[in-house]
């Protein structure tokens, strides 16, 4: 099987690309933007069965013929923009065209090509408002999607297209929320305003800056980057999935893991300095001050045996990474 991922040059999409490399995939890469060194770097091993493809999913006809002269099999949908509210108060089409217009060329494309499956990268803050009403968790099929900004309107809206089109053209098309992604590859692609703190702070530790914390630190249910291109790949090989759409993430708090990653970042730079800010200062290191439900993984676990990693493992992985690509921080 031959897969395309679109926006395989950012963030999840090149942990996706990654792993179907190393398990001897055929994969081409889609994406407007280019890899940085390390990225290439990483995959130079996989040379043969690889195809980049400098492509942009707004222009449908050039995003077609990619399906055609590629012969592709399968699809993962990860390309976005992942929009703050300036971006969103400034241009708002940009974002619209990409995030749903461009999901139905790829609907199309595949369509056209019969592709056999469709995996879309969703995302978890489709939920919206349900996010912070103080529910357990939240469920893919009683937990009512209430989106508040651009960003998340605009991905509940493709997913509904996904399952619109997958009833009337037939087209076998599933759908992953993903929960707060944590790990290798997240940087400035000119598509993503917003960055996880984990992210952040490997950045300031790398330029050899103080990170000031927020003073209190919101658990949340992190689901490592490998684990989310794992999950996708599941629903992607799965032979008649039971459901169209399931949560990604790892179904459980993390704690106080803003402090735990700086002190492991201080293994690799023995000089990052960190701190709580004082009740004066500003913060800054960025992350939400809401409180938030649990995404349920009944789903993946129970139809596919699907189970993320724990904690102590992410930091692990994670961090023997950023110690094999120091050049990445520099940009």
């Amino acid at each position: 099987m031959t897969v395309l991922v679109t926006g395989g040059a950012g963030y999840v999409g090149f942990n996706v690309v990654e792993d179907l490399l190393a398990n001897g995939r055929e994969v081409v890469l889609f994406d407007r933007g280019p890899m940085p060194p390390s990225a290439q770097r990483a995959i130079a091993p996989y040379a043969k069965q690889l195809t980049v493809v400098q492509g942009d999913i707004c222009d449908a006809d050039q995003l077609t013929r990619a399906f055609e002269l590629h012969k592709v099999d399968g699809v993962i949908h990860c390309a976005a923009v992942t929009s703050g509210s300036e971006r969103e108060a400034r241009d708002p089409k940009s974002v619209v065209d990409v995030n749903l217009n461009g999901t139905i060329n790829v609907l199309d494309a595949a369509r056209r090509t019969k592709v056999r499956r469709v995996v879309y990268s969703n995302s978890g803050s489709v939920y919206g408002e349900t996010l912070y009403q103080g529910l357990p968790r939240l469920f893919e099929d009683t937990s009512p999607p209430i989106p508040i900004r651009l960003y998340s309107i605009t991905k509940q809206a493709a997913e509904r297209t996904c399952l619109r089109m997958r009833e009337l053209w037939d087209l076998d098309v599933v759908s992953a929320r993903l929960g707060n992604v944590i790990g290798p590859w997240e940087r400035a692609t000119g598509v993503r305003d917003r960055f996880e703190p984990h992210s952040q702070l490997v950045s300031f530790a790398a330029s050899g800056r103080e990170a000031l914390l927020p003073h209190r630190e919101i658990p949340r249910d992190l689901v490592y980057s490998r684990d989310v291109a794992a999950g996708l790949i599941v629903l992607l090989d799965a032979k008649a999935p039971r459901h169209a759409v399931y949560n990604l993430s790892s179904g459980q708090v993390w704690g106080d893991t803003m402090v735990a990653w700086c002190e492991a970042l201080k293994t690799v730079y023995p000089g990052f300095r960190f701190r709580v800010a004082a009740e004066d200062e500003t913060p800054n290191i960025t992350y939400s001050d809401q409180e938030r439900s649990l995404m349920d993984m009944g789903r993946m676990s129970d139809e596919f045996g699907f189970r993320s990693r724990e904690p102590g493992a992410v930091w692990a992985g994670f961090l023997d990474w950023v110690r094999r690509t120091p050049d990445f921080w520099k940009t």
